[in-house]
């Protein structure tokens, strides 16, 4: 097994880093230093990564405690959910990166983290939860988050599987984040060199291919593929272009119409970060 505790904070050094990429990176409908007086604000969110990196990548922890004392440093810190879904993405990528051997495979690790996780695994993560408050979660007649799991950790995420886009990575195995999102962000980091567009590269593909399902819970889903469609010309656009610079005033008009109409492609979001934190693991 690789070292523990030469590797924690190199993995609280990559998770801080990327959440400064989220700030950074025009994501219309995000927080972001492009968006105006946002609230939570960027300040928000950037504390929230700064509070919650210990915990993130802290040696010892299961990954229902790891989940758990992220969220409670960054609810404690800001007073609002800024990262759960991040938390809840990077958290299992995080253990795995600790438990793998030295050159063994990412995605074996991280199926075997997900598959041997707990009921205390769910129990705490539904804490989390319950903490965060997110929005548009409603009630469930299985496995209510509002209840006590009755099942483990990853047999929870295979129920919500079907409504929520982060649950569907723990049941599918990642495989959006690691065989699509990580490839194209890579793909437009060689054609850039610039991490922040690339971001918004990558953000603008999530959105096209896979409807936002936190604008589903909150919209409904006939909402959530219009805004998949109104993204799908910008975005084959925008990644043949040899200047996403150019796109920039068109994003930010995109922007303050999902501003206006309080549509917020949150969950396209966190995978994007996901995808980003993926890619900096192979570097480690």
């Amino acid at each position: 097994m690789r070292n523990q505790g030469s590797l924690s904070p190199k993995l609280a050094d990559l998770y801080r880093h990327v959440c400064w990429v989220d700030m950074h990176a025009l994501k219309p409908g995000n927080t972001g230093i492009h968006s105006s007086d946002p609230v939570p604000s960027v300040e928000d969110f950037l504390s929230s990564a700064q509070v919650s990196a210990e915990s993130m990548a802290a040696p010892a922890l299961t990954l229902g405690e790891r989940v758990l004392r992220a969220v409670q440093a960054t609810h404690l810190a800001v007073g609002t959910n800024t990262n759960l879904g991040i938390i809840l993405l990077v958290a299992p990528l995080i253990q795995a990166c600790l438990r793998r051997e030295t050159g063994s495979d990412l995605a074996k690790s991280l199926w075997a983290v997900l598959r041997q996780s707990t009921v205390q695994d769910a129990k705490k993560v539904y804490q989390a939860i319950r903490m965060a408050e997110p929005g548009g979660m409603g009630h469930k007649q299985n496995q209510d988050i509002y209840e006590e799991p009755t099942v483990t950790l990853l047999n929870t995420m295979k129920y919500a599987s079907s409504w929520d886009r982060i649950a569907n990575q723990y049941s599918n195995n990642y495989h959006d984040i690691l065989f699509f999102g990580a490839p194209h962000f890579e793909a437009l980091m060689a054609r850039w060199n610039d991490e922040c567009w690339a971001a918004t590269g990558l953000f603008l593909a999530f959105l096209s291919r896979f409807p936002d399902s936190l604008i589903e819970r909150k919209f409904g889903v006939l909402k959530a593929r219009e805004i998949s469609d109104m993204i799908t010309p910008l975005e084959k656009e925008f990644y043949r272009s040899d200047s996403p610079i150019r796109y920039e005033a068109r994003l930010l008009e995109i922007d303050d119409q999902l501003r206006r109409d309080r549509i917020n492609p949150g969950t396209t979001a966190d995978l994007t970060v996901a995808s980003i934190f993926a890619v900096g693991l192979g570097t480690l």
